[in-house]
């Protein structure tokens, strides 16, 4: 484990506790005065979440901090803070934040379908998708585990998964990337081929356990990372190469969102602050036309 990087039991009981109404969401509490048009968030006390990424205040109410009348950020960026836990809704489903790294720019994330409560075998139900156009993209420190499903032919018994054992007549396998025995030919005999990733360093020296799971479940833990690029065509491409920063705005009365160049003063002051608990920019905003 690499100094200052949690555990993860850790994280996971530090996902699980506080999703423990998973679907309700709580306040969302922007580091900056209402005053301030692009503030920094906190979601809990874990994460810095600031731009490219930015909360939802859709549902804030009229006299929270930010009016949801405007918001710094990608589209595709956009977190939900849910009992205190910031989580990235994608199209195969939600995932936690654990860390965002700007000046690497990567995110880390924990898979929220992945394991029941009992935290003993995983939930294989779906790859990873995301959204078309995304600036999000797999890192080369990530790996890939693949699951065969329910299959109907019986294949090496030391990738076995007997806790995904179906009927009993079917069964499930789990194979890392470049293993030369994965039965990719077989895949039609399966209910389902999940491709799931994982940090790479979480499969170095693993393996040596009586049941795959030994090495699977604590990678599947760790979660994985994306890594996002800023954006360069089009309107948001225009207002960062201008010194700005790209987001939305809409007029009174929750009338349709149209995109704003959120102009700084000093750009180079923001990208050098570290403290989140400042506002990122000025009030200062130029509207440049409908998104």
């Amino acid at each position: 484990m690499m100094p200052g990087e949690r555990s993860p039991l850790h994280v996971l009981l530090f996902v699980f506790s506080s999703l423990a109404a998973a679907s309700a969401a709580t306040d969302r509490i922007p580091n900056a005065t209402a005053s301030s048009t692009c503030p920094s968030y906190r979601c809990g006390h874990a994460v810095d979440i600031r731009y490219p990424f930015w909360i939802d205040d859709a549902n804030a109410s009229a006299g929270s901090a930010s009016s949801a009348s405007h918001h710094c950020g990608y589209p595709s960026l956009r977190l939900e803070c849910r009992r205190d836990t910031p989580v990235l809704p994608l199209p195969s489903g939600d995932y936690a934040v654990t860390r965002i790294l700007y000046g690497d720019r990567t995110v880390s994330l924990l898979d929220l379908g992945v394991f029941s409560r009992s935290n003993t075998c995983p939930l294989v139900g779906r790859n990873l998708s995301l959204p078309a156009g995304s600036p999000l993209s797999l890192t080369a420190r990530d790996a890939n585990l693949t699951f065969f499903v329910h299959c109907s032919f019986v294949g090496i018994p030391a990738h076995l998964v007997a806790c995904l054992e179906g009927d009993g007549r079917h069964h499930s396998y789990v194979f890392r990337d470049g293993d030369e025995l994965t039965p990719r030919g077989y895949a039609g005999l399966c209910q389902d081929v999940i491709g799931m990733p994982v940090l790479r360093r979480s499969l170095l020296g693993a393996g040596g356990g009586a049941s795959p799971l030994d090495a699977v479940v604590p990678a599947l833990n760790m979660g994985f990372e994306l890594s996002w690029r800023p954006v360069e065509d089009g309107e948001c491409g225009r207002c960062e190469r201008a010194g700005g920063l790209c987001g939305r705005r809409r007029g009174a009365g929750h009338g349709p969102w149209t995109f704003a160049c959120f102009r700084a003063a000093a750009t180079a002051a923001w990208i050098a602050q570290k403290s989140p608990r400042r506002p990122l920019l000025s009030a200062d905003t130029q509207h440049t036309g409908p998104a």
